[in-house]
């Protein structure tokens, strides 16, 4: 057995009989420096096979699209931020049902593009008019609203991209958007998006892959409150509260809420951290849009005794009704108000196990930030930076032209050597494990 932690600058260890050389896509990836180029027996490396139709990028710049950005909360802010910074975007729109929200954000990138509006983004007539002329709508609301938004984008004849999935299947819209030239990516952010990425990566080397297993191992704390959430805290109980499901055999399979739990051995400095399974996207959407075959897929998020208790609380006391529901979202601090008020760390990790060139082979990817240096070097969150910075990523590669394809996309049939060198240029250190093992026949 072979195991080694690499990040950039650091190459692989192949299988006895494979190598490690110069290829036709060498310095492609960019966050591994050089480029991660695991090369064995029936693989082609990073390069992929040709028979996988994927998202197409290209070099050619365009001229800078404005970008319309729905919420301005926590990660709406680390959007604005990226989204100003490149040349890709003339103006940056940055609009909330809060007005004076949607202005701080705007100042906060302290730059000329940036602009703010008050939007309701339920209304379907301001959704339009404050779309004229946009080339990118970015969503960044909570999920409830990614139906009217993402048809006022279609009618607007704009790109479009989200953070979540919301009840409604996007995918349903696929040929009405490839059809009109344009489109759509839901999920991209730090788990769903960056997560997609991670075992988009993984799985390409891979002749067969067995299970992909997700994690996110969340351990941010803070001694003032006794429930906090580092994004919308009305997504994080409601996808902790419903039924999740695993992807098994061809098949999704229903989980209990707030159950099957397990005790998973994050890289340092994080640790091992309480996980359960809970309702996510990546479980929808890998079995369907990674290109290959998979056997098995689920999604398991820190959560803590106490934390998991409150959410029982929280049910079983009919709080999420009604004018309770309100009072009680009124009592949970915002998202953007805990930069630099909370300890620990935001980590997202994807362990991909399957065989390559007759060996089995589990290839592990993660990110790890510590809150209270990302508060320092970004003014975020590391939680919010992660998920803004994949969403921005998203955007970036849809205002610049750089994705051919039409219709909807998941983030996992975006190129990975696309979107890791944009990950790592905005400070976000992606780290991988290989282990091998003969395989027994």
């Amino acid at each position: 057995m072979l195991s080694a932690d690499r990040g950039p600058g650091e190459g692989p260890r192949p299988p006895r009989g494979g190598r490690v050389g110069p290829s036709a896509c060498d310095g492609v990836a960019g966050v591994f420096k050089p480029a991660v180029i695991l090369i064995t027996p029936g693989s082609e490396g990073l390069c992929g096979s040709s028979e996988f139709l994927w998202a197409r990028f290209d070099s050619i710049a365009t001229k800078g699209s404005d970008v319309l950005l729905i919420g301005c909360g926590a990660i709406g802010s680390v959007i604005a931020k990226h989204l100003c910074a490149s040349d890709a975007v003339a103006q940056c729109i940055c609009a909330d049902v809060d007005g004076q929200a949607a202005k701080r954000v705007a100042s906060a990138t302290r730059s000329p593009k940036a602009r703010a509006i008050d939007l309701d983004a339920g209304d379907a007539g301001e959704l339009r008019r404050a779309m004229e002329g946009v080339g990118v709508v970015v969503n960044a609301t909570v999920p409830r609203f990614n139906e009217g938004v993402l048809a006022a984008a279609f009618d607007s004849g704009a790109h479009y991209l989200d953070m979540a999935m919301g009840e409604e299947d996007p995918f349903a819209h696929d040929k009405a958007w490839n059809r009109r030239g344009l489109t759509a990516i839901t999920g991209m952010g730090e788990d769903p998006g960056l997560s997609n990425v991670f075992a988009r990566y993984a799985a390409d080397s891979m002749d067969r892959v067995d299970a992909i297993r997700i994690r996110d191992g969340e351990t941010a704390s803070n001694p003032e409150y006794p429930f906090i959430a580092l994004f919308s805290p009305e997504t994080l109980v409601e996808e902790t509260l419903v039924p999740a499901s695993i992807y098994r055999d061809g098949t999704w399979h229903e989980v209990p809420a707030l159950s099957d739990f397990e005790n998973y051995p994050f890289p340092d400095p994080v640790g091992t951290v309480q996980v359960c399974t809970v309702a996510h996207e990546e479980v929808e959407t890998l079995p369907k849009f990674l290109g290959k075959p998979v056997g098995y897929v689920d999604f398991r998020l820190a959560l803590d005794p106490p934390t998991v208790e409150r959410l029982r609380t929280f049910r079983d006391m009919g709080f999420l009704q009604g004018d309770a529901k309100k009072a009680l979202f009124s009592r949970i601090p915002k998202p953007a108000d805990l930069v630099g008020r909370v300890d620990g760390y935001a980590v997202v990790l994807v362990e991909v196990i399957g065989e390559q060139g007759g060996q089995r082979k589990t290839h592990t990817l993660y990110s790890i930030l510590e809150h209270h240096n990302a508060g320092r070097k970004y003014g975020a969150t590391g939680t919010a930076y992660l998920t803004g910075t994949g969403g921005a990523i998203g955007a970036l590669l849809l205002a610049s032209g750089k994705i051919k394809e039409h219709g909807v996309l998941a983030p996992e049939q975006l190129d990975p050597a696309s979107v890791l060198p944009m990950l790592r240029e905005r400070g976000i250190e992606v780290r991988e494990r290989v282990t091998w093992e003969r395989s027994v026949n």
